[in-house]
């Protein structure tokens, strides 16, 4: 679906500027929550690979991340 069509003239170049700046800042924070997200799951997997499946360790994390997981799905 295309929302836009060509641009023929200076104000419709201005609509279309002012629309992409309207959203851009949504677009930037929805990006930063996501990286955000990102890096800490990467640290999670990292920190499982030191761990040995069944220990107390390994269920301390489990249970924290399964936490964070529930509290980052609510929010999306």
């Amino acid at each position: 679906i295309r929302k836009y069509v060509a641009i023929v003239s200076l104000e419709q170049r201005q609509r279309y500027k002012d629309d992409f700046n309207a959203e851009y800042e949504e677009y930037r924070n929805s990006h930063s929550v996501i990286d955000k997200t990102t890096k800490k799951y990467r640290q999670f997997q990292e920190q499982w690979k030191s761990l040995t499946p069944g220990s107390e360790a390994y269920q301390v994390k489990k249970d924290k991340t399964m936490k964070t997981v529930l509290q980052h799905s609510s929010v999306l």
